[in-house]
């Protein structure tokens, strides 16, 4: 039996497919365009199937992320995860791609700081010990307070997007590499597995996987705050003065 993990979340979107009843390494496919994953996801995960060897019939969960991140991304991740689910009749395993860096930051044996840009000065983020514990649990924050949180880990490396956005902020603190700092299916997978694990893993039915946006989208704001109906009458008034 398989697990499969897609990753749409960052900039590129990504595959991985894992066998859990045997001890081949965990086998990845990446878009190789930013946003690639917008049009190849399905063709990529079809693919990857291919060349390991692995019918569609042999998958046994879908690990997918499920957010914060690029809200279009996140649409086609988990949209994509729910095809699959429905079509095979096999759970769902929604994971965060924030959380994704706990073990990295385990493996490290350093605090960790994952920051995703969510613009204006904001970020996705969470800080993580050593441990892969909570300093800041992952939500919605201005950079402001992450660096605030950080200022007393001199060994805290940052991870994620938010280096691209505000890269003139975080001068002194350890970045990682461009190579490695998004987030990637392998790394879902492998948060999967740690969860299955310590049988902490959280299955849903395919109708049940949710994105996990972590706030409004910009339209869903704007209609909020009033601001989308008062465009709109600006832009009705100017056609009728004409």
């Amino acid at each position: 039996m398989y697990i499969l993990a897609i990753e749409t979340t960052g900039p590129k979107g990504s595959v991985a497919i894992y066998d859990l009843d045997g001890d081949r390494p965990i086998a990845q496919k990446i878009t190789d365009e930013p946003m690639g994953h917008l049009r190849n996801l399905m063709a990529m995960t079809q693919q990857l199937l291919q060349e390991e060897g692995v019918s569609p019939g042999q998958l046994g969960f879908v690990a997918a992320s499920v957010g914060p991140g690029s809200y279009t991304g996140i649409r086609i991740g988990v949209s994509s995860a729910r095809a699959i689910c429905q079509a095979l009749d096999i759970p769902a395993i929604p994971v965060g791609s924030l959380d994704q860096f706990r073990l990295i930051a385990q493996a490290n044996d350093r605090p960790l700081a994952a920051i995703y840009n969510a613009r204006r000065g904001q970020v996705y983020g969470a800080v993580f010990t050593a441990e892969g514990g909570d300093i800041v649990p992952p939500g919605p924050y201005m950079l402001t307070d992450i660096l605030e949180a950080v200022k007393d880990l001199p060994d805290v490396i940052f991870y994620g997007d938010g280096i691209d956005a505000y890269g003139d902020q975080l001068e002194g603190y350890a970045l990682a590499a461009e190579e490695e700092r998004y987030p990637t299916a392998e790394r879902v997978l492998r948060q999967a597995l740690s969860l299955i694990v310590k049988e902490k893993a959280e299955t849903c039915g395919y109708n049940e996987l949710e994105p996990l946006y972590m706030r409004k989208t910009e339209a869903e704001q704007k209609l909020a705050d009033g601001s989308l109906a008062r465009a709109r009458e600006a832009k009705m008034a100017k056609f009728r003065s004409k």
